[in-house]
């Protein structure tokens, strides 16, 4: 199974071919999609089938890749979650592709990839998958390591036609970390701004305050719905970012003000709301009915305890960061 920077690195010719994509990255599979059609030189239809949707029969599938059309040489034929075919209609969609279509095909498998420790490499789950990887040139979108992105900024660079140094590629990954959307987005914006390196670490800095307060304000909201798997969510990309003592202040902060509303019976304070910023403010009364005095008193002692902690010995950020979920909005 290659990987998709492997792939994308490699020569153009390869884009022409029929590929099936493995792995849970929805950026990759539509960046690489967008790169496949960018590189057609051919007038083609593009159809798209879901084999998760109920309504669309793979006999109208079949039609599409059996049908010639006098005005087109071929098509482009997507095919998404052909994990969740039947096996019997599984066997007919591999005898119709191994039977010199003239179309090309990209079929994707939007699941996460198993890891097998021996050979240190993704291995796919679903076994009609296995069998679309025996006809198909298998490429794994799975979101990789931070360590990789270094390789991504400069492959999304040379896409965008820009001149980047090592300072601006880890700028952009202490920001974003391996969020690709985000990292390519900025980047897209940035190519229009400035060639000249201040400009453009300049304009990362002022992303980057913004991208900061964003997740902070998503991080409050999830808080305030007591939304257990965003607040996870959010407060680990925070800790990865910006480290563990911040997220334990930030979730501290909107407890605290979630907790003095409750004991003033839904009422919020200014002395309350002070190291709270923007809309998240209107949301704190009608978040102290999502919690009981004792829950919230329970959570402030548990972050504190997570806080002196931290202060006072080693620790193990993830480890700890778990803690706080489980013993705060959890109550394990």
């Amino acid at each position: 199974m290659i990987k998709a920077l492997k792939f994308l690195s490699g020569q153009k010719k390869s884009l022409n071919e029929d590929h099936l994509l493995v792995g849970d990255n929805d950026f990759l599979y539509l960046f690489i999609k967008n790169q496949i059609l960018d590189n057609s030189q051919n007038d083609r239809e593009t159809f798209i089938f879901d084999c998760a949707d109920k309504s669309e029969s793979i006999d109208q599938l079949i039609n599409v890749l059996g049908s010639q059309d006098l005005f087109a040489s071929e098509k482009f034929i997507i095919i998404k979650n052909i994990n969740k075919l039947s096996k019997k209609n599984s066997e007919i969609l591999l005898l119709n592709i191994k039977s010199d279509n003239p179309n090309q095909i990209l079929c994707i498998d939007n699941s996460f990839l198993s890891f097998n420790y021996k050979t240190k490499e993704n291995v796919i789950k679903s076994t009609s998958t296995k069998e679309f990887s025996k006809i198909l040139n298998v490429i794994d979108i799975s979101t990789p390591f931070e360590s990789e992105m270094k390789q991504w900024i400069e492959l999304f660079a040379q896409k965008l036609d820009m001149k980047i140094s090592n300072n601006y590629s880890q700028k952009v990954i202490e920001i974003f970390g391996n969020n690709f959307s985000e990292i390519f987005n900025e980047m897209s914006k940035s190519s229009l701004v400035s060639d000249n390196e201040n400009d453009l670490v300049n304009s990362l800095e002022k992303a980057g305050n913004i991208h900061k307060d964003k997740q902070l304000w998503e991080l409050n909201y999830a808080i305030c719905d007591r939304s257990v798997d965003k607040i996870f969510e959010n407060g680990l990309s925070i800790m990865k970012q910006y480290g563990l003592p911040f997220v334990i202040n930030s979730i501290f902060n909107i407890i605290e003000a979630i907790f003095l509303t409750k004991k003033n019976n839904g009422t919020l304070f200014e002395s309350s709301s002070r190291s709270i910023r923007g809309n998240v403010i209107k949301r704190i009364s009608s978040a102290s009915n999502n919690y009981s005095l004792l829950e919230l008193e329970h959570a402030i002692n548990a972050l504190s305890k997570i806080d002196i902690k931290i202060k006072t010995q080693k620790v193990i950020d993830e480890t700890e960061f778990a803690n706080i979920i489980n013993g705060v909005f959890r109550g394990e």
